[in-house]
């Protein structure tokens, strides 16, 4: 896998003005057991499903920039494919220092999933819509982490969260803008 080189892009991300974002409060993954005010119970279980979520994210990414007809949609699947790719780099990183190989494998249900999507008419919008979903779910897991004491993952929350966040608020826009060429398209019909 090629090492991309992502900084620019983080920190113009990081820079865009915060808004209220999935995750920042109240939000709870129930594949990890926590506590108020206490850090997650399982840091190699975050780092494995990370992995996995962005080995999906990045075959999600990879089909869109291939096969989106919506240049919108293309340019967002390939900026999926670098910063998902850059992550897992880092979270390689955090694992060997933990002593620990990340060997992340797209499940059947992800397989099956990209399949179907892949032979979908409404590709575009059923992937931005599917984006939306994952993005959300990635920032409550990393509002998770935003406390933990592990200085590695600490590190790596603080720089991806607002990355993940950028990405929610684009996918949702672009779901938006689907929607209302979709309703012009039926007002227009009538």
């Amino acid at each position: 896998m090629k090492k991309l080189c992502i900084p620019v892009l983080a920190i113009a991300l990081m820079a865009c003005g915060q808004q209220h974002k999935p995750g920042q409060e109240g939000s709870h993954d129930s594949t990890v057991a926590t506590h108020e005010n206490t850090e997650p119970v399982d840091e190699r279980g975050f780092l494995a499903r990370m992995a996995a979520s962005d080995l999906k994210e990045i075959k999600l990414g990879e089909l869109a920039s291939q096969k989106a007809k919506d240049e919108r949609v293309k340019k967002f699947g390939a900026d999926i494919v670098k910063e998902r790719t850059a992550s897992t780099l880092q979270l390689q990183e955090i694992a060997h220092q933990e002593g620990m190989t990340l060997a992340p494998e797209l499940s059947r249900d992800d397989q099956d999933e990209i399949g179907l999507l892949s032979n979908r008419e409404d590709m575009d919008r059923a992937y931005i819509k599917r984006m939306v979903h994952e993005q959300k779910r990635t920032a409550e897991r990393l509002a998770q982490y935003t406390n933990t004491k592990d200085t590695a993952i600490s590190s790596y929350v603080r720089k991806t969260l607002p990355i993940v966040n950028a990405r929610y608020d684009e996918a949702n826009k672009i779901l938006e803008d689907m929607r209302k060429q979709m309703n012009n398209r039926d007002i227009s019909h009538d």
